[in-house]
């Protein structure tokens, strides 16, 4: 029997102007700071077993020390990040801060409110009763944000690759960008997510016009 060879779909990023009408629908939405999470290089799997207390608002950093993984239609399975380079600690700049204290405030908001009918599960990708979110929710509920952002739907996966896209594009190290995503090396990261967007190709196009031109 001849095997067939699978075909490896090509990766689609944001561009920054995509990035932004995202976030700014993201701003009305109670989850929104699942989306910045995403798009600042978070797998799913990462956001979903992500839990307030790896959150160091104090020192300003973000620490990824679970994941949790759709196995199956409605079973979900926790466990260590996919690799040990997967557990990592990230620095956060003070406007995801801000987002991220606004949302944990909500979260103390909803506990109150509710008291012994709130779950209080610690997931910061929880329901308004403090269920956590399964993967496959928050595949759903990006779509729908995309949707009313106006923007071209692309997988949630994508906005990691749009993160590692950004960085790349703005001159940060492949090492350092792997770091910052988890890879175990930066030839992956550059194999899978330094991709070029069509805006900074045409770009290079006119600056490369200005060298290889006609004489005269």
């Amino acid at each position: 029997m001849k095997k067939v060879a699978r075909v490896r779909r090509e990766m689609a990023t944001y561009t920054p102007d995509e990035i932004r009408r995202v976030l700014t629908a993201a701003e009305k939405d109670r989850s929104g700071h699942l989306w910045y999470l995403a798009l600042s290089g978070l797998r799913r799997g990462e956001i979903a077993g992500l839990r307030w207390d790896d959150i160091d608002f104090a020192a300003g950093t973000i620490t990824i020390a679970r994941n949790r993984v759709q196995a199956g239609a409605g079973n979900v399975v926790e466990n260590e990040p996919k690799t040990l380079s997967s557990c990592r600690t990230l620095p956060l700049d003070e406007g995801l801060v801000v987002i991220l204290k606004r949302a944990s405030a909500r979260y103390a908001e909803e506990k109150l409110s509710l008291g012994v009918a709130h779950a209080d599960s610690g997931y910061v990708a929880v329901n308004e009763i403090g269920e956590p979110y399964t993967p496959d929710t928050l595949t759903r509920m990006w779509h729908k944000l995309t949707k009313a952002a106006g923007v071209r739907p692309i997988r949630l996966h994508d906005a990691r690759h749009s993160c590692g896209t950004a960085l790349h594009l703005r001159g940060v190290p492949l090492a350092v960008i792997a770091k910052w995503l988890g890879h175990a090396d930066a030839a992956t990261t550059a194999r899978i997510y330094a991709h070029s967007q069509d805006d900074f190709l045409r770009a290079a196009g006119v600056t490369l016009g200005q060298v290889v031109r006609p004489g005269g």
